[in-house]
């Protein structure tokens, strides 16, 4: 006997319709985001969590993708075990630190007394040289715009200044809470790098183990590649920052530019955001050569720029970074922007490799998808003929 009975509403409209099923998997994805949106207090004790052991984690791991590297090549041609290869690269890493800082922090420290010194200098000049470069009539909006900028930036060193200055015994607890913090990341980081270099690649293997056996070689394919692409990212965007630091190190030394060391330490740091840092950090270059310096040294400053740039984006960059991570300009751009917006400071130095590891999970995904999915059934087997 034939089944007469009618199709139920829910068969008529979704079984074949492959439309309205992407719907209701869009629908029900954007469901799960707010609903875990609304119950988000859950996760506060994953937030404390990190807060309180995320610095050295991360710390520890930029310092486990630049330094497995050597520790693979120490262990395979010196037959020495992992352990003691482990230990004598820790060693000698905490011996450099130890000695770069001896320097640099008596260096920074000099020139960031003398920058705080001489600052009502700077703004004496500044208020002068705005006077006088736009001192006529047309130019009323924009002297004024700028005289409140530079009457508000004094205002807030000034504020800062007694803030910490007149604290006295209530600043005590939160310096007291600041060292303890800076201290246990300096103490926890070594042993925290020391574990993942002991263990780190068996990482792969030990979470792909945890998949059903037909997955376990896709995961730990997938996990691999991540940890590539992380890899790539830190070791590339870190030499290219030391290299950008020596170079304006060097030019700034040698046109005499005040704090020029400062500068340098701070152009590096810009310059690990993609593309936005190395604008970001002339802006306060410009400004210490045009005020110190007057026009010549501003122009002096341009020229080691200019000097620098080429040497950066044709020499250096390609080099050491590549196109290891094969993201668009304009992309990264609107990542580092929107991450910015939602996370801040931690937001734009996080998004690029974030975007990455997101880009090789979706990557795999979709593949996938291709190779099992009803939509391309008919292209996969174009593929075979």
């Amino acid at each position: 006997m034939k089944n007469n009975e009618k199709p139920s509403w829910y068969r008529r409209w979704f079984s074949g319709n492959n439309l309205l099923n992407g719907l209701l998997v869009i629908l029900l994805i954007l469901l799960i985001i707010f609903l875990s949106w609304q119950i988000r207090f859950i996760f506060e004790p994953v937030r404390a969590l990190f807060t309180a052991v995320g610095a050295p984690i991360l710390i520890a791991g930029v310092l486990y993708y630049l330094l497995s590297p050597l520790i693979n090549l120490m262990s395979r041609y010196t037959r020495m075990p992992r352990r003691l290869s482990i230990a004598i690269i820790l060693i000698l890493l905490l011996a450099i630190i130890a000695g770069i800082l001896a320097v640099v922090v008596i260096v920074l420290r000099d020139q960031i007394i003398a920058f705080i010194n001489n600052w009502p200098d700077y703004w004496r000049t500044s208020q002068n040289f705005i006077n006088e470069t736009f001192k006529s009539a047309q130019f009323r909006p924009v002297r004024e715009f700028l005289n409140n900028t530079n009457t508000n930036i004094n205002q807030s060193m000034i504020d800062w200044s007694r803030k910490y200055l007149t604290s006295g015994v209530a600043g005590i607890g939160t310096f007291a809470s600041t060292l303890t913090s800076v201290g246990v990341t300096a103490v926890s980081t070594p042993f925290i790098l020391y574990y993942m270099l002991l263990d780190g690649h068996k990482f792969s293997a030990f979470i792909s183990e945890k998949f059903p056996r037909k997955a376990q070689r896709s995961i730990g394919q997938l996990l691999t590649d991540i940890s590539k692409q992380i890899a790539q990212y830190i070791r590339g965007q870190l030499g290219v920052a030391f290299a950008v630091m020596v170079m304006f190190g060097i030019g700034y030394t040698v046109i005499g530019l005040p704090y020029g060391i400062l500068l340098a330490l701070m152009a590096g740091i810009f310059n690990m955001i993609p593309y936005v840092g190395s604008i970001l950090a002339q802006v306060p270059v410009f400004a210490v050569a045009l005020i110190a310096g007057g026009p010549k040294l501003l122009i002096l400053a341009i020229i080691v720029l200019a000097i620098e740039q080429p040497i950066e984006g044709h020499v250096i960059a390609p080099k050491i970074l590549g196109e290891a991570l094969s993201i668009h300009p304009v992309t990264v751009i609107v990542v580092l922007l929107s991450s910015g917006h939602i996370f801040g400071v931690l937001g734009v130095v996080l998004a690029v490799p974030a975007y990455a590891v997101i880009k090789v999970i979706v990557t795999r995904i979709y593949t996938w998808w291709r190779s099992n999915s009803e939509f391309f059934k008919e292209e996969l087997e174009d593929g075979l003929k």
